[in-house]
């Protein structure tokens, strides 16, 4: 007795509706564009801005060990090291940590269980200083590169004028303009 979509969808009231039918348009539209798949995952799933900032961090790797005149095995060392930190610190922090941490908010209702989430979290902090510590001395220049790389990833979705950028008022106002458009 499975209900499907079109089932759903009659369902609706008409305004919602013709929402939906105008959504399946757009992304019909937008899946006509080259390379729309790889685009679109890249930018949604995060493996974009990773991208900017392992590029940043190489960058930064590499214009600090020119700028201190080291020799080819540190510019190398540099290169390598504040690109993978750059990388992966965003990867592991921004994507686990939050990730988690929204899971488990969650999944608390109580101010007990608030409580001993947020304790928990607070008793976290001291072991992750010790982390960035050996992240500091692994790659030294890992913040410059970070910085460089989130600046190379907002000015590309500014460029590319991506959704990322634009508040969801902005959005609904453009979608308002097509539809009285067309």
């Amino acid at each position: 007795n499975e209900v499907g979509p079109p089932a759903e969808l009659a369902r609706l009231p008409a305004a919602e509706r013709a929402l939906v039918a105008e959504y399946a348009a757009a992304e019909a539209e937008a899946r006509a564009q080259p390379l729309h798949a790889a685009r679109s995952s890249l930018i949604e799933s995060g493996v974009l801005l990773y991208l900017h900032t392992a590029g940043g961090g190489a960058a930064w790797g590499l214009f600090e060990s020119v700028r201190q005149r080291l020799d080819r095995a540190a510019l190398v060392q540099n290169v390598a090291r504040t690109s993978l930190v750059t990388c992966f610190v965003p990867i592991l922090l921004v994507g686990g940590v939050v990730t988690a941490y929204n899971k488990w908010n969650k999944a608390t209702d109580t101010v007990e269980e608030k409580f001993r989430l947020y304790f928990a979290l607070a008793l976290a902090l001291y072991p992750s200083g010790r982390l960035l510590q050996w992240v500091e001395t692994f790659a030294p220049l890992w913040l410059g590169g970070h910085i460089v790389g989130f600046a190379s990833f907002f000015t590309w979705t500014l460029y590319t004028e991506s959704d990322l950028m634009r508040s969801d008022r902005e959005l609904e106002q453009a979608r308002g303009a097509a539809r009285q458009a067309a």
